[in-house]
């Protein structure tokens, strides 16, 4: 995800649903919160499609649940690391963990056993140069990492000493201790600890707090400029985690293929015959959202005279009363964040196991059609083939399973991919639909029985894809 898609992100917003998937940019939609704000004419395909993952996030488990199992999956690793919660100042000592795949992995976007195929990331005997002095991190050989911060019994702080995978800057201390590389896709594990406590953060659908990075990747099969120029490089885009306490934030970040290689197939094929290869990242920002945005001063005007302004008398009105630095991203009236850099050099294993990818390169008569399916351990990623004027109308794609149930979209605002944890995925079937009429009306229709014959029929598009 770039910044501009960061800039006005759907669930930070709260955006309404009414835009059409591969618009052409002339939707206009207003905010359901009291700060309403127009979306620009001018944001990208990408960011409207990730407005849109809202409407498609259905299958996911409610994070109530899971943050159930997430707080006693930490507790037990706290408990196992000699920390206990009655402790003060527990987020200065709390040890990195180098489990949160494990730990974070029942409830993530795309489930499955993340941890049994990681990369543990192993912290050199010789870290390097010295940011202040204190003690480095060393590991205990048993999967975890002893805190690497300096200071009083550990305690995180600008005196901290940097080692390769463990950064600090003014308090805020980020490491990343596990990675897993898929044909599809990147995963990190970050933790995040501060000295302050973290301000309080808003929560998606799926009570899940909202926080991003904003930050820039570099990688060894891709070139630095020239033809990548202007490429995305997935150094940015939101993380999926929870806060362990109020100091301490556990997170999975995931970095598409597509963000990396955009629509060059040169790229994503050198990409695809990889073994292994280095990604230089540096996290420029963490960026949340405030639990409790401050208001625009409506200067007196009540509801009924908003709603009674013509679109050009309210848009001119939100312009007149938006502080200019309100439409930046991050600003401080709705966010808070902390500067890095915090620079890593990452050097990642490419796991094939299972991977597949189907080339179908097809469209029908009416504009709608599909390019690829790429199939992993723990996703389905599915790329359409739509005329200009179908793409511009709208679709909504739809991925059952072997046994003809719905498979549920994963997280990524780029592509749209499907988890497929305990799923039968030995063929799937694929349909684009019309997204007007998949919204107004077979979407209701999901939990039918025939659900899968009501596709068949009213698809734009259908194909069984075998692995």
């Amino acid at each position: 995800m770039d910044m501009e898609s960061m800039q006005k992100s759907s669930e930070r917003r709260r955006y309404g649903m009414d835009s059409h998937k591969k618009g052409d940019g002339t939707d206009r939609m207003k905010s359901e919160r009291f700060d309403a704000i127009v979306i620009p004419d001018n944001l990208s395909q990408r960011v409207r499609k990730g407005i849109r993952q809202g409407e498609k996030i259905y299958m996911r488990n409610k994070r109530k649940k899971i943050m159930v199992r997430i707080a006693a999956a930490a507790a037990a690793l706290l408990v196992c690391m000699g920390v206990f919660a009655s402790q003060p100042a527990l987020a200065s000592k709390i040890p990195v963990i180098r489990n949160i795949f494990k730990l974070l992995q029942g409830g993530y976007s795309y489930q499955g056993d993340l941890d049994s195929v990681a990369q543990k990331l192993e912290e050199p005997e010789e870290t390097g140069a010295n940011h202040g002095g204190g003690q480095s991190g060393t590991g205990d050989g048993n999967g975890e990492y002893s805190s690497s911060s300096g200071g009083q019994d550990g305690a995180v702080g600008d005196g901290a000493r940097d080692s390769a995978y463990t950064k600090t800057v003014d308090g805020v201390t980020i490491s990343i201790s596990e990675a897993y590389c898929s044909v599809e896709a990147i995963y990190l594990s970050l933790m995040i600890t501060s000295e302050e406590p973290f301000p309080d953060t808003m929560i998606n659908v799926d009570e899940q707090p909202l926080v991003y990075v904003r930050g820039e990747a570099n990688y060894s099969f891709r070139p630095a400029g020239g033809e990548a120029e202007g490429m995305a490089n997935g150094g940015t885009g939101s993380l999926e985690g929870t806060f362990l306490d109020e100091h301490t934030y556990a997170g999975i970040f995931r970095i598409d293929i597509l963000d990396i290689t955009g629509n060059d197939d040169a790229i994503k094929e050198q990409y695809y015959a990889l073994d292994a290869f280095d990604m230089d990242f540096c996290i420029n920002q963490i960026i949340g959202d405030k639990a409790e945005p401050e208001p625009l001063d409506y200067r007196g005007k009540t509801q009924a005279d908003l709603e009674a302004m013509s679109d050009e008398e309210w848009r001119a009105f939100m312009a007149e009363i938006t502080p200019p630095d309100r439409n930046q991203f991050p600003n401080k009236y709705e966010n808070w964040w902390f500067d890095g850099p915090f620079a890593y050099e990452l050097h990642l294993e490419m796991d094939k196991e299972g991977a597949q990818v189907v080339t179908v390169d097809e469209m029908n008569e009416t504009g709608a059609g599909l390019y690829q399916v790429a199939k992993t351990r723990f996703e389905i990623t599915v790329e359409e083939k739509c005329s200009a004027e179908r793409a511009e109308s709208g679709v909504f794609l739809v991925v059952l399973d072997a046994d003809g149930k719905l498979l549920p979209n994963g997280g990524s605002v780029y592509a749209d991919t499907y988890a497929i944890n305990g799923r039968d995925v030995s063929k799937v079937y694929v349909y684009v639909c019309d997204y007007a009429e998949y919204m107004d009306d077979i979407k209701g229709r999901r939990g039918d029985a025939d659900f899968k014959e009501i596709l068949e029929e009213r698809a734009l598009y259908g194909k069984e894809v075998v692995f």
